[in-house]
């Protein structure tokens, strides 16, 4: 005689297959998104820890701005602007860096990162008239080579200073500003 499952095992069975997915889903997502945040801070901790929290958002805000540009100039992931040859110093060859020897600032960077990811555009927006920036540059030059800077000053416009930094966007514009305050 063969064995024939019931409906309800059978529902049983479903249940659980629909809740480990679930379970697997949730937590590939989160897996995802503290990569992100991690990335995130990373920059802000290597392109900010000695600025003002409020200048850290603003660097943490441009770099989640190109990758909400739907301009293929930019990558679609926090990870990949981060890594995006030639877009910040102290990245080298696609690999962030793991030497942090101040803690307290590496924390802050996470948390910055953090917050940013969960609230980006809702809680925090770019200052009036940056809805176009995507880069930025430390004012005194350093960590710019000289054909960055010649891409700086020949096809990139200042907005505005913030804490040791100047923001920039394109002499042309933008196809899609980002909101403002």
């Amino acid at each position: 005689m063969r064995y024939v499952p019931s409906v309800r095992t059978l529902s049983s069975l479903m249940t659980g297959v629909l809740f480990v997915s679930f379970v697997a889903y949730f937590v590939h997502v989160q897996q995802k998104k503290e990569y992100a945040v991690m990335c995130l801070a990373e920059n802000l901790y290597h392109e900010a820890r000695g600025e003002l929290r409020v200048h850290q958002y603003l660097i943490g805000i441009i770099v989640i701005a190109r990758v909400t540009d739907p301009s293929p100039e930019w990558p679609k992931t926090i990870c990949g602007a981060v890594a995006q040859e030639r877009q910040f110093s102290w990245v080298l060859d696609h690999r962030l860096a793991t030497k942090r020897n101040e803690r307290k600032k590496w924390e802050e960077a996470q948390f910055v990162a953090r917050d940013l990811i969960e609230n980006a555009w809702r809680a925090y927006l770019l200052p009036r008239g940056w809805q176009c920036v995507r880069w930025y540059k430390r004012t005194d030059g350093k960590g710019v080579s000289k054909a960055g800077q010649t891409f700086f000053d020949t096809r990139l416009f200042p907005v505005g200073q913030f804490g040791r930094h100047t923001a920039y966007r394109s002499k042309r514009g933008c196809s899609s500003p980002l909101p403002t305050t």
